[in-house]
């Protein structure tokens, strides 16, 4: 309930779900990661830098595999940190291939950057999958992005042109 993205549907969910006998404590319990991915997550987030004010980068070893589902903790665990108002995590996620997992606070349009690369998504959140490549190249492709249209994608929430 903490997100800005909670509404009218939100809470309608969570009545049904409270009728049928959800427990909160339970879920929360369920909901709790492992150590060990917590400790990946945190190595992901530590390589932090911020190529833009408030726009941050993080990425994995060349030789590190990661679930998908840890890139994208890694874009939400960063975005709860101050300052950041646009997170894009590199990381391979196989041996042939290396996504990209985009999250913004609203105030940065990171689906029209991600789109400038090949991937998708939503206004605040977007992903992107590289075939036979490396972390370094991807990053390069992400930073070269962000240099050339970031004061658009701030524009785009704004309503500029």
């Amino acid at each position: 309930f903490k997100s800005k993205t909670v509404g009218i549907r939100t809470f309608e969910a969570s009545m049904i779900l409270k009728d049928f006998g959800a427990d909160n404590s339970m879920s929360d319990d369920l909901l709790k990661d492992e150590f060990e991915e917590y400790e990946v997550v945190s190595k992901l987030v530590a390589t932090k830098k911020t190529p833009h004010y408030g726009v941050s980068l993080c990425r994995g070893e060349e030789d590190d595999i990661f679930e998908v589902s840890t890139l994208a903790k890694a874009a939400n665990q960063c975005m709860q940190l101050k300052g950041n108002n646009a997170v894009f995590v590199i990381g391979r996620t196989g041996d042939n291939e290396i996504r990209v997992s985009a999250r913004s606070d609203g105030s940065i349009n990171v689906q029209t950057l991600v789109e400038k690369f090949g991937g998708g998504g939503h206004f605040s959140a977007a992903a992107a999958l590289f075939k036979d490549t490396t972390i370094e190249n991807v990053e390069k492709i992400v930073l070269d992005t962000l240099n050339d249209y970031i004061s658009g994608a701030r524009a785009q929430v704004r309503g500029e042109k």
